[in-house]
């Protein structure tokens, strides 16, 4: 029996249409305008796409589908170019897609200034900060750029929120380990010939019947 081979064409052609069927950023699901296609993290031109001749099957195609992603243009410049270290840039971009309202116009201009002002400390040789009050004291006002300094100035107190919260979460996530640690990890809780799964907090019996636990004593 014959097996019918499945048809060949450029890879150029699938990742056209390929693009074509593609609408949101992958990255912040922004509707598409123009798009900027990358492979595993590295954007690759128009040019480039238009060279790639290698022929491959439909399945072959499902197989390379897997490292091409469709972004936006603001995404693409974020994440596929080398960022100065400043400032956490995708941090704080993820931060206000997250836990803000603001639309995608409005969060392209933050993360926009914000890497501006990065920058531009880092050209002068400004330390970082290392408290997050500098970003919401003076403590940055003498090397701000002369022109649209109010601007900037909006943007570093959004990143100072957005350090705290940071803050905010690591300490309670230290706290709640701190109080975990204080029982060694094999603590058993019973009650007669019960015991407790302390992951699942359920009572297993030793015939192996699940029941609620009541009036549970700590045994070491």
């Amino acid at each position: 029996m014959t097996v019918q081979q499945l048809k060949k064409r450029p890879l150029s052609r699938y990742l056209k249409d390929f693009k074509h069927t593609q609408t949101h950023c992958a990255q912040c699901a922004k509707l598409l305008d123009r798009i900027t296609l990358t492979r595993g993290g590295e954007i690759v031109s128009k040019t480039a796409i238009a060279q790639l001749d290698t022929l491959i099957d439909e399945n072959g195609w499902q197989a390379e589908r897997q490292s091409w992603a469709a972004l936006c243009r603001f995404c693409g410049d974020l994440y596929c170019k080398e960022q100065q270290h400043y400032f956490d840039i995708i941090g704080f971009k993820e931060y206000l897609f997250e836990q803000t309202e603001m639309s995608h116009g409005t969060i392209r201009e933050y993360v926009v200034r914000l890497r501006r002002l990065g920058n531009h400390f880092a050209l002068q040789n400004i330390p970082s900060p290392t408290s997050t009050n500098a970003f919401f004291d003076d403590s940055l006002e003498e090397w701000l750029p002369p022109t649209s300094t109010n601007n900037y100035r909006i943007a570093l107190r959004k990143y100072g929120q957005f350090q705290t919260l940071n803050q905010n979460t690591l300490a309670h996530f230290q706290e709640n380990k701190s109080t975990s640690d204080h029982y060694p990890k094999d603590f058993m809780l019973q009650e007669g010939g019960k015991r407790v799964n302390p992951d699942e907090l359920t009572v297993v019996s030793d015939s192996g019947e699940r029941e609620q636990p009541t009036h549970l004593q700590l045994e070491r």
